[in-house]
Protein backbone atom coordinates (compact mmCIF):
# COMPACT_ATOMS: atom_id res chain seq x y z
CA UNK A 1 0.00 0.00 0.00
CA UNK A 2 1.67 3.44 -0.83
CA UNK A 3 1.25 6.34 0.72
CA UNK A 4 -1.34 8.18 -1.30
CA UNK A 5 -3.58 4.83 -0.33
CA UNK A 6 -2.66 5.08 3.33
CA UNK A 7 -3.93 8.68 3.70
CA UNK A 8 -7.05 7.61 1.22
CA UNK A 9 -7.88 4.70 3.89
CA UNK A 10 -6.92 7.02 6.89
CA UNK A 11 -9.59 9.76 5.58
CA UNK A 12 -12.31 6.83 4.59
CA UNK A 13 -11.91 5.95 8.84
CA UNK A 14 -12.20 9.35 9.96
CA UNK A 15 -15.32 9.67 7.62
CA UNK A 16 -16.71 6.14 9.34
CA UNK A 17 -16.06 7.09 13.12
CA UNK A 18 -17.14 10.47 12.48
CA UNK A 19 -19.53 11.23 14.61
CA UNK A 20 -19.75 7.83 16.28
CA UNK A 21 -19.18 7.43 20.01
CA UNK A 22 -19.87 3.63 20.88
CA UNK A 23 -18.05 0.74 19.18
CA UNK A 24 -17.99 -2.80 18.92
CA UNK A 25 -14.36 -4.78 18.46
CA UNK A 26 -13.80 -8.40 17.14
CA UNK A 27 -11.45 -10.75 16.72
CA UNK A 28 -12.06 -12.28 13.28
CA UNK A 29 -8.94 -14.08 13.42
CA UNK A 30 -9.65 -17.72 12.01
CA UNK A 31 -13.28 -16.95 10.95
CA UNK A 32 -14.70 -17.63 7.51
CA UNK A 33 -15.18 -15.85 4.43
CA UNK A 34 -18.60 -16.82 4.34
CA UNK A 35 -19.03 -16.31 8.22
CA UNK A 36 -18.24 -12.61 7.74
CA UNK A 37 -20.02 -12.18 5.10
CA UNK A 38 -23.01 -13.82 7.12
CA UNK A 39 -22.37 -11.28 10.07
CA UNK A 40 -21.99 -8.52 7.52
CA UNK A 41 -25.88 -9.28 6.51
CA UNK A 42 -26.95 -9.55 9.62
CA UNK A 43 -25.61 -6.02 10.97
CA UNK A 44 -26.83 -4.69 7.66
CA UNK A 45 -30.11 -5.72 8.56
CA UNK A 46 -30.25 -3.52 12.07
CA UNK A 47 -28.89 -0.39 10.07
CA UNK A 48 -24.97 -1.23 11.74
CA UNK A 49 -21.55 -0.72 9.75
CA UNK A 50 -19.41 -3.78 10.12
CA UNK A 51 -15.94 -3.27 8.94
CA UNK A 52 -12.73 -5.04 9.24
CA UNK A 53 -10.12 -2.55 9.45
CA UNK A 54 -6.23 -2.22 9.54
CA UNK A 55 -5.31 -1.66 13.07
CA UNK A 56 -2.40 0.81 12.23
CA UNK A 57 -4.00 3.62 10.38
CA UNK A 58 -7.03 3.30 12.06
CA UNK A 59 -4.93 4.38 14.95
CA UNK A 60 -4.01 7.50 13.15
CA UNK A 61 -7.35 7.96 11.97
CA UNK A 62 -8.39 7.65 15.41
CA UNK A 63 -5.49 9.86 17.17
CA UNK A 64 -7.27 12.60 19.17
CA UNK A 65 -10.94 11.81 18.66
CA UNK A 66 -12.93 10.14 21.51
CA UNK A 67 -12.65 7.00 20.76
CA UNK A 68 -8.75 7.12 20.98
CA UNK A 69 -9.00 5.29 23.81
CA UNK A 70 -10.18 2.29 22.35
CA UNK A 71 -6.65 1.92 20.12
CA UNK A 72 -5.24 0.37 22.46
CA UNK A 73 -7.53 -2.68 21.88
CA UNK A 74 -6.29 -3.41 18.26
CA UNK A 75 -4.46 -6.30 18.14
CA UNK A 76 -4.91 -8.57 15.25
CA UNK A 77 -7.77 -8.77 12.55
CA UNK A 78 -9.83 -6.45 14.09
CA UNK A 79 -13.56 -5.31 13.09
CA UNK A 80 -15.14 -2.78 14.41
CA UNK A 81 -19.67 -2.91 14.49
CA UNK A 82 -20.63 0.99 15.18
CA UNK A 83 -24.05 2.28 14.31
CA UNK A 84 -24.34 6.58 15.32
CA UNK A 85 -26.51 6.97 18.30
CA UNK A 86 -27.20 3.90 18.87
CA UNK A 87 -24.52 1.64 21.00
CA UNK A 88 -27.05 -1.69 21.90
CA UNK A 89 -27.20 -2.18 18.45
CA UNK A 90 -24.11 -3.63 17.50
CA UNK A 91 -23.39 -4.90 20.71
CA UNK A 92 -26.88 -7.06 20.18
CA UNK A 93 -26.35 -8.31 17.05
CA UNK A 94 -22.01 -9.57 17.88
CA UNK A 95 -23.36 -10.92 20.60
CA UNK A 96 -25.79 -13.11 19.41
CA UNK A 97 -23.96 -13.90 16.39
CA UNK A 98 -20.79 -14.83 18.54
CA UNK A 99 -23.09 -17.45 20.21
CA UNK A 100 -24.00 -19.54 17.23
CA UNK A 101 -20.18 -18.78 15.43
CA UNK A 102 -17.77 -19.78 18.73
CA UNK A 103 -14.75 -18.63 15.99
CA UNK A 104 -16.16 -14.90 16.03
CA UNK A 105 -15.06 -13.55 19.14
CA UNK A 106 -15.94 -10.09 20.96
CA UNK A 107 -13.08 -8.32 22.27
CA UNK A 108 -14.15 -5.11 23.67
CA UNK A 109 -16.21 -2.21 23.08
CA UNK A 110 -16.72 1.58 23.95
CA UNK A 111 -18.96 3.31 24.91
CA UNK A 112 -19.41 6.96 26.60
CA UNK A 113 -15.42 7.25 26.71
CA UNK A 114 -15.57 3.57 28.88
CA UNK A 115 -13.41 1.01 27.63
CA UNK A 116 -15.57 -2.33 27.72
CA UNK A 117 -14.44 -6.23 28.02
CA UNK A 118 -16.41 -8.75 26.26
CA UNK A 119 -18.37 -9.14 29.06
CA UNK A 120 -19.28 -5.71 29.21
CA UNK A 121 -20.38 -5.48 25.98
CA UNK A 122 -22.47 -8.71 26.46
CA UNK A 123 -24.20 -6.47 29.55
CA UNK A 124 -24.63 -3.73 26.73
CA UNK A 125 -26.49 -6.37 24.69
CA UNK A 126 -29.10 -6.82 27.04
CA UNK A 127 -29.92 -3.34 27.28
CA UNK A 128 -33.46 -1.59 26.34
CA UNK A 129 -32.39 0.33 23.02
CA UNK A 130 -34.28 3.89 22.81
CA UNK A 131 -37.43 2.64 21.05
CA UNK A 132 -37.55 -0.28 23.71
CA UNK A 133 -37.02 2.13 26.57
CA UNK A 134 -39.74 4.82 25.15
CA UNK A 135 -42.18 2.05 24.59
CA UNK A 136 -41.46 0.88 28.27
CA UNK A 137 -42.10 4.65 29.44
CA UNK A 138 -45.17 4.90 27.66
CA UNK A 139 -47.23 1.65 28.77
CA UNK A 140 -46.22 3.06 32.30
CA UNK A 141 -47.97 6.55 31.66
CA UNK A 142 -50.71 4.74 29.72
CA UNK A 143 -50.77 2.14 33.06
CA UNK A 144 -50.99 5.09 35.68
CA UNK A 145 -53.10 7.04 33.49
CA UNK A 146 -55.69 4.27 32.95
CA UNK A 147 -55.51 3.16 36.51
CA UNK A 148 -55.81 7.28 37.22
CA UNK A 149 -59.33 7.30 35.68
CA UNK A 150 -60.27 3.56 37.08
CA UNK A 151 -60.43 5.48 40.66
CA UNK A 152 -62.08 8.56 39.78
CA UNK A 153 -64.40 6.33 37.93
CA UNK A 154 -64.98 4.24 41.54
CA UNK A 155 -65.14 7.28 43.73
CA UNK A 156 -67.79 9.01 41.78
CA UNK A 157 -69.37 6.27 41.56
CA UNK A 158 -69.32 5.87 45.33
CA UNK A 159 -70.36 9.50 46.16
CA UNK A 160 -73.39 8.75 43.56
CA UNK A 161 -74.77 5.79 45.39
Amino acid sequence: MNRNEKEAAIASYKALFDGIDSVVLADTSGVPVNTISAVRSKFRAEGVTFRVIKNTLAKKALAGSVLEPICAKFHGPIAVALKAGDPISPARVAINFAKDNPTFKITAGFVSGNVLDAAGVDNLSKMRNRDEARAALLSCFKASATKFAALLKARAEKLEG
